[in-house]
């Protein structure tokens, strides 16, 4: 072939080329994963991860138990549909107006507010937060007052810590760097492993967030294909990282923005083994790991046993975003990290760390972590069965494993840029799918925040966005 695919992708261009000849009609299942095995002398993984590129490509539906079958849409591709082949070249990212464009209308207070990933405040313990934290003020004021250590408050980095005791590599206080949220971590840590024009590795699609970081610390993303059940292709990325594309990779293992996956504890283990093998540093996002509804939410950090891991989060998703309190664990990058923490912050202020102590040492903290997964599970799962009855035909909704968002694909091609501004028009905001690639992906798709309780108008706005969507021109 005129380019050097990967074996599974060599394979991938084989089943494609038959099925857009037509020699496999549309709904005919293909064989199956043992008999392609022995047919191309490969290992049955090779061929799994063959079939999750052609689904993500829209070519193939992958019926559990069934087997996989020929895609409705797979003789009428549109244009510009396909995942492009991969390795890709890096790219600049240049999305910060778009993104700042679609961010700032959620401060306006008349809007429904569906597009900023956000569990609601009426799922919080707001009240007790407040007294709380009163409580703390009144009882230990000079705390309160004063400066606090880089390594956090005892009593707050102590409770952190005993929350990893089930990991294979629990976590110890010396390991944690406390920080203004999750993002001034994921700063931290970028600053920390990469330089000015570096490469990084990461998911497509991902967190917008995470773009603007690149873009504005002038560092260029390599966008690797990630399936939406299993996130982050691992023969891609292990492909960057034997051949020198990347310095790092940003990565989110957990509750994933917008996807929603939770990668298996298996391919968790095979991500740091990778990074380990390769000395490529991998910075984990788990700012949804919380929230995560059933199963294993432990973070790629807890099979860390290098220290290649610089692992990244904060309570602005779990409990309250306004005390902006996030911390770091990273690993054998700790020292160089401490000394960008010293000179860009310093340390952070005390009162938050003094609440969060307090809440987590109750046990309250705990309590409300489970009431908060049953809460977004339902939300979810509610808003979900919404929209898949008010949006026309063929409009695909991913069913997220944690957090609150779903991502959700228009279909024949329709821009969502449009529907955002019509949605606006109505006071409804929504976030287009166009901001969650560097490149031109996703415009077909956006995504709603599933974080409020499905109220009568919640159910109205979903209905009208779904009409909106059924007069929207095909591409």
């Amino acid at each position: 072939m005129a380019r050097d695919l990967f074996l599974y992708e060599n394979i991938s261009e084989h089943l494609r080329n038959h099925i857009l000849s037509g020699n496999y009609q549309t709904g005919e299942r293909l064989p199956s994963v043992r008999a392609l095995s022995r047919l191309f002398n490969v290992s049955i993984n090779t061929v799994i991860q063959c079939f999750r590129k052609l689904e993500m490509d829209g070519l193939v539906d992958v019926r559990p138990r069934s087997g996989v079958f020929v895609a409705s849409s797979a003789h009428a591709p549109a244009p510009g549909n396909d995942i492009a082949h991969f390795p890709l070249l890096p790219v600049e990212v240049s999305l910060s107006e778009d993104i700042f464009n679609y961010m700032e209308p959620h401060l306006e207070q008349q809007l429904l507010r569906l597009g900023i990933a956000l569990p609601s405040p009426q799922i919080m313990p707001i009240e007790r937060i407040l007294l709380t934290l009163r409580d703390v003020t009144r009882k230990q004021p000079l705390e309160v007052w004063d400066y606090m250590h880089p390594h956090g408050h005892q009593r707050f980095t102590h409770q952190l810590v005993r929350r990893s005791l089930s990991y294979p590599i629990p976590l110890t206080p010396n390991d944690v760097i406390v920080t203004n949220g999750c993002m001034e971590a994921l700063e931290l840590a970028l600053r920390t492993v990469t330089r000015p024009g570096d490469t990084v590795a990461v998911e497509t699609p991902t967190y917008y967030g995470t773009l603007v970081a690149l873009e504005v610390m002038q560092r260029r993303a390599l966008e690797i294909p990630t399936h939406y059940r299993d996130g982050i292709c691992l023969y891609s990325l292990e492909q960057a990282f034997k051949l020198g594309q990347v310095s790092a990779c940003l990565i989110s293992c957990n509750a994933q923005n917008p996807l929603g996956f939770t990668m298996s504890e298996e391919r968790k283990r095979r991500l740091v083994a990778l990074a380990t093998r390769y000395s490529v540093p991998v910075i984990e996002n788990d700012i949804w790991g919380e929230t995560v509804y059933a199963g294993n939410s432990m973070p790629a950090k807890a099979y860390d046993e290098a220290g290649m891991v610089l692992y990244c989060t904060s309570f602005s998703k779990s409990l309250i975003p306004g005390i902006r309190l996030g911390w770091v664990a990273p690993g054998r990058f700790h020292h160089r990290l401490r000394e960008l923490k010293q000179i860009s912050s310093i340390t952070n202020a005390s009162a938050p760390q003094l609440l969060m102590a307090r809440l987590m040492e109750s046990g309250f903290y705990t309590q409300h972590i489970q009431q908060l997964r049953q809460h977004l599970a339902n939300q979810a799962q509610a808003t979900a069965a919404q929209v898949r009855s008010c949006f026309p035909t063929g409009t695909r909704v991913n069913t997220p494993t944690g957090g609150c968002v779903l991502w959700i694909e228009l279909p024949g091609r329709m821009d969502s840029r449009q529907l955002f501004e019509q949605a606006m028009a109505e006071g409804i905001h929504i976030f287009p799918g166009s901001v969650f690639s560097a490149g031109p992906r996703y415009s077909n798709y956006f995504r709603l925040n599933a974080g409020n309780p499905m109220t009568q108008q919640i159910r109205q706005a979903i209905e009208r966005l779904g009409a909106i969507a059924g007069n929207l021109p095909a591409a």
